[in-house]
C-alpha cells in the first residue's frame, strides 16, 4: 500500500486564524499531516541531491 500523503496547502485555504490554531493543537488534524508530508519531502529531496553529488 502506498505511503503517500493527500493533503494540499487548498486544505487550509479560507481558515480563520482560530480554526488553524485550533488544528494546530489537534494531533490528528490536516494540518500536522501537512507538516509532517513537508518534512518527509525535504528529506527525499535532500537525500537526492546527495546522492548525485556523490
Amino acid at each position: 500500500m502506498s505511503k503517500s500523503i493527500h493533503i494540499t496547502k487548498k486544505n487550509f485555504k479560507g481558515l480563520t486564524k482560530a480554526e488553524l490554531d485550533q488544528q494546530a493543537q489537534d494531533p490528528n488534524s490536516e494540518l500536522r499531516e501537512w507538516a509532517l508530508k513537508r518534512a518527509k519531502k525535504k528529506e527525499v529531496k535532500k537525500n537526492r541531491k546527495n546522492e548525485k553529488s556523490s
